[in-house]
């Protein structure tokens, strides 16, 4: 709390009554218990209003409630980045955005051993653990439209802003907005011709190269723009056996068309393409063999009676501090990168006709293959009254296949192939009133539709397999149907107080077919609400609450449903409460808000929040109980040898504080912070499976205990905190120069729930050195500068590269590493 003492202390409003409100609340908040379907073709994003001085920060404004508000006024903890700012900052993908935006977004998450092929979005401490879109607290769009597959190579070619939107915001965007959202709004065409090239490489070989080209095509009736290009990062590692590990490789090219026949009326078109190819992921495995951290440590748990029970992890493990990337060293990152023979025809050409991998590209090496379509139609027209309709249409499709070594060694063990295939479409129209006017809203109708399949094939050379197989265990065909009616009503009680009212009435509709071919459905319908109410005693200074409740889409239990009746009945007497569907999880937020204009140059947003989280999926891998040997399929061993995972609710509690500063410090200097607190721990958490034998080898740790309420959500840092200053100087001849620095530091995570080994907290020092003049740029940076090697992802798994696998207590970690320090060049030209 100390770092927010100067904020509480030195506002100086223009008002100076003002002052002790805003500045008293504000602390209050600190000490208190811890998207709306933006309008795809506005306005470009940030309006600059007219400066009273050469120092004052530009008026930023947003549609994230479907009209132009001024970003200060929105009572929703929000962030926008507008092109320019993603530029200056080096913001290329998805990922360069997470921690100044204050939320999490990783390809990796888990194991890992699909690379890019996943992509998680987690807001606010609700971290998910299955990597399944559903399992998402964000979701990902484009121009208001949901984007299920490919979002991790989300490019920023013709991003116009960003804005981040953060809480629940089901009431507009329905199921997939869990925890908050991320809207890439693209650019309109230009009206005049005109074109941009961005290139840029680094000492390790990695480059970037696009080319933008827009203008009229009928003077003051159809724009149209193309962009095209690649992205291509060289591998980080070597494996031992040659390959490469870390590598990934993007090429599109996407074209708009924006008509507008009368002053009323505006249709734009946008269309891309994508092919994504990439080496296996770059990830380590630290095997807890020989490690003695663990030796006399206790730790508590729920026994099955109720009371809790001390223990002791049975088998080494990591407790404590998990080793440093330094004191492992880069061996720890190895794997089969080629593919074994066995597995060469059913892998590469499909001899198992595996249906799900027909839709996806070749693959002939290890690594992912994915091929991405979008397609969106947005339309806008206005109507007496100043009202206005609108409708929006999104198609998309990303099927990819990913080879991969599942025990992440040289050890020739376990080989796995994924598919998944991907599909959804978007309808959203909508009628909004006169913004300006006191009464305001906004009715419409959506529908979503959605088709996600996933299968996988396994070599199981450990368990004597000389062919890959089809896995019944890991399985899935899934369809989704989501009618919706959404609506939002806002009133001006007086001037200084607004009190506003959102809506959805959904019915989610999951429709699931099982290896076997058996159709199980089922239909939840939900109210998402949300009620704000907002003082604003002067221009300068908001105050808000709101409350909102959120769902995450209905699923399948996958490992339940494709189960043998054996092994139903055995997967029940663990989990009783299983079923052939998971429970749909649900949230309720509070959120307290202040944000205000201190000065020209200083301004600030603090958000506080309380959030109920129940229902979090939590997964287990079941396994045949230790009789059984390697015997497989039978009634009294009814899983394959790779197991099976089940599903199950469980409930947390999640609080924090985020708070945003930026500050315009001369006429050529300015600076911005953003600070992220918070709190996730386990009001329940059931691992019942974890008591059971080979159940993931997890028994070997906890003994008896099989509830650990209390416990802290794993891989959720309690803190995260950004930075950025920028410092402009002039040159000859009309150019200008800027320097930038970026700091970015990452607290501590656990590597589960069970809260054992915790990372060490990481930092990341960018920086840039550039001259400009119109539209031509060249820039020198580098990412890392220190050269910080801290974990970015961890989580527990176990060790398959023991000959013979007699079972599977013996554990290790997945991690993934920061990239080291990288020097590049970076040129833009426009003309």
């Amino acid at each position: 709390m100390q770092s927010h003492q100067p904020l509480c202390q030195s506002q100086q409003p223009h008002q100076p009554w003002l002052a002790p409100t805003a500045v008293a609340l504000a602390c209050a908040l600190l000490t208190a218990p811890a998207l709306a379907q933006t309008e795809a073709a506005a306005a470009p994003a940030v309006a600059d209003a007219a400066a009273t001085s050469s120092n004052a920060l530009p008026t930023v404004t947003v549609t994230a409630r479907k009209r132009s508000e001024k970003l200060l006024e929105v009572p929703i903890s929000i962030q926008s980045f507008s092109d320019k700012e993603l530029r200056a900052s080096g913001t290329t993908e998805i990922k360069d955005l997470t921690t100044q935006a204050g939320f999490n977004f990783t390809s990796a998450q888990g194991s890992g051993a699909q690379g890019r092929a996943f992509g998680v979005t987690t807001f606010r401490g609700l971290q998910g653990e299955l990597n399944f879109p559903w399992d998402n607290s964000g979701g990902i769009f484009i121009d208001g439209i949901f984007i299920s597959g490919g979002v991790s190579s989300i490019g920023m070619t013709d991003v116009a802003r960003v804005e981040v939107l953060k809480g629940p915001q089901n009431a507009f965007f329905g199921r997939s907005t869990f925890g908050g959202a991320v809207n890439f709004i693209t650019k309109p065409p230009a009206g005049v011709l005109r074109g941009t090239v961005n290139a840029s490489l680094n000492q390790h070989g990695s480059n970037d190269v696009d080319v933008t080209i827009e203008g009229p095509l009928i003077d003051n009736l159809l724009n149209g723009r193309i962009s095209f290009g690649s992205r291509n990062k060289a591998a980080t590692y070597r494996a031992s056996d040659g390959g490469d590990l870390g590598a990934e490789s993007t090429k599109f090219i996407s074209g708009t068309l924006h008509f507008s026949p009368t002053d009323d009326l505006w249709v734009r078109v946008r269309g891309h393409y994508q092919k994504d190819e990439d080496s296996m992921a770059a990830t380590a495995l630290i095997r807890a063999t020989g490690n003695t951290s663990c030796a006399g440590q206790t730790f508590s748990g729920i026994g099955r009676d109720g009371s809790r029970v001390q223990y002791t992890p049975g088998t080494a493990y990591f407790c404590g501090s998990i080793p440093s990337f330094k004191s492992v060293g880069s061996g720890v990152f190895d794997a089969n990168t080629a593919i074994p023979a066995a597995a060469y025809e059913a892998y590469v050409n499909n001899s198992l006709s595996d249906p799900f991998l027909a839709k996806a590209p070749r693959l002939d090496h290890g690594g992912m293959a994915r091929e991405v379509k979008r397609f969106s139609a947005q339309a806008g027209y206005s109507l007496p009254l100043d009202m206005e309709a609108s409708f929006n249409i999104g198609y998309n499709e990303a099927n990819s296949a990913s080879i991969f070594d599942l025990d992440r060694s040289k050890v020739q063990a376990f080989y796995a192939l994924q598919t998944n295939a991907t599909n959804d479409m978007t309808v959203d129209a909508r009628l909004s009133t006169n913004p300006r006017a006191a009464l305001r809203g906004v009715i419409g109708a959506s529908y979503f539709k959605s088709r996600y399949q996933l299968s996988q094939l396994n070599l199981n050379s450990a368990y004597g397999a000389t062919a890959a197989v089809r896995d019944s265990g890991n399985y899935l065909n899934l369809d989704s149907s989501v009618p919706a009616l959404y609506g939002s009503i806002e009133y001006d009680i007086t001037q200084q107080i607004t009190a506003s009212f959102e809506t959805r009435r959904q019915k989610d509709k999951i429709e699931s077919t099982t290896f076997a071919g058996t159709v199980f459905s089922n239909t939840v319908e939900n109210w998402l609400p949300r009620m704000t109410v907002r003082f604003k005693p002067s221009a300068d200074l908001s105050i808000y609450a709101n409350v909102a409740r959120g769902v995450q889409p209905l699923t399948v239990n996958t490992g339940y449903v494709n189960a043998s009746a054996a092994g139903k009945a055995y997967m029940q007497s663990i989990y009783p409460d299983l079923g052939n569907f998971t429970p749909q999880p649900k949230l309720k937020s509070i959120e307290l808000g202040v944000k205000q204009r201190v000065s020209d140059s200083l301004q600030y947003s603090l958000a506080v929040y309380d959030q109920k989280w129940n229902n979090r999926l939590s997964s287990s891998a079941l396994f045949n109980p230790a009789s059984c040997g390697t015997t497989t399929g039978t009634t009294a061993c009814p899983f394959t040898a790779t197991g099976s995972g089940v599903t199950f609710g469980n409930d947390a509690k999640i609080r924090g504080l985020e708070l945003q500063v930026d500050a315009q410090l001369g006429s050529s200097w300015t600076a911005g912070a953003y600070l992220d607190l918070k709190r996730a721990t386990w009001d329940k958490f059931n691992a019942a499976g974890a008591s059971v034998y080979g159940s993931n080898g997890a028994m070997a740790l906890t003994g008896t205990a099989v509830a650990f309420d209390g416990n802290d959500l794993g891989r959720v840092p309690k803190v995260t905190v950004s930075a950025n200053t920028t410092y402009r100087f002039g040159l000859p001849s009309g150019w200008s120069s800027f320097v930038r620095g970026d700091l970015t530091y990452v607290g501590k995570q656990w590597e589960t729930d069970y809260n054992f080994g915790q990372t060490d907290a990481y930092h990341r020092l960018d920086a840039r050195l550039g001259v400009e003049k119109g539209n031509t740029s060249v820039e020198l940076f580098v990412r890392n500068l220190t050269d910080n090697r801290g974990w970015v992802t961890v989580g527990r798994t176990v060790n398959l590269t023991l000959t013979p696998l007699v079972n599977f207590s013996q554990q290790a970690l997945f991690t993934t590493v920061q990239d080291e320090r990288t020097f590049g060049v970076r040129v833009r030209y426009g003309f």
